[in-house]
């Protein structure tokens, strides 16, 4: 299973730092023709960064999970007792998987939508579906962190605490 999660991370990762490079390559392009040129020949570009960052939003959302540094609001968990932690950790994981859930189910009923339509985007003339299946794929994606971090949280708040009063 290490393994798997090891993929899954290398996967995310490399996802990210290639959209991350594309975006900074396509705007440096972008605005070196457009001063030594009369006329750019990247007129998609503006469509193109947009729909690589909404993607590298979205899987920075999952990586943002499963490194710990999405928003934690700790003021409730840091006042209760420690046999109270795995509740809240629980409780946290649960309202966060509910959301990722909603966010997959209405990602895919925009994107069902967006293909109906024909919607496309006017300067690089592809499917705005493109761009819509960041949300139910970077929601999954961020689903499966949270349930990795989730089982990581329970696990140390389960464990004996080491030592005593010194």
């Amino acid at each position: 299973m290490n393994r798997a999660w090891k993929v899954f991370d290398i996967l995310e990762e490399s996802a990210m730092m290639a959209g991350m490079v594309a975006m900074v390559i396509l705007n440096f392009l972008n605005v070196i023709c457009r001063y030594l040129l009369p006329q750019t020949p990247f007129s998609y570009t503006e469509e193109l960064v947009v729909l690589i960052f909404v993607w590298v939003s979205m899987f920075g959302i999952s990586y943002g999970y499963r490194r710990g540094s999405h928003t934690v609001l700790t003021l409730l968990s840091d006042l209760l007792p420690r046999r109270c932690q795995p509740v809240i950790i629980l409780f946290a994981a649960c309202a966060s998987a509910l959301l990722m859930v909603l966010l997959a189910k209405t990602g895919y009923g925009m994107v069902q939508n967006q293909m109906k339509f024909g919607q496309i985007f006017p300067g690089m003339k592809i499917p705005m579906a493109v761009v819509g299946w960041s949300l139910p794929v970077g929601a999954v994606f961020s689903l499966v962190s949270v349930v990795k971090v989730c089982c990581r949280e329970m696990r140390e708040a389960v464990k004996p605490e080491r030592g005593g009063a010194q």
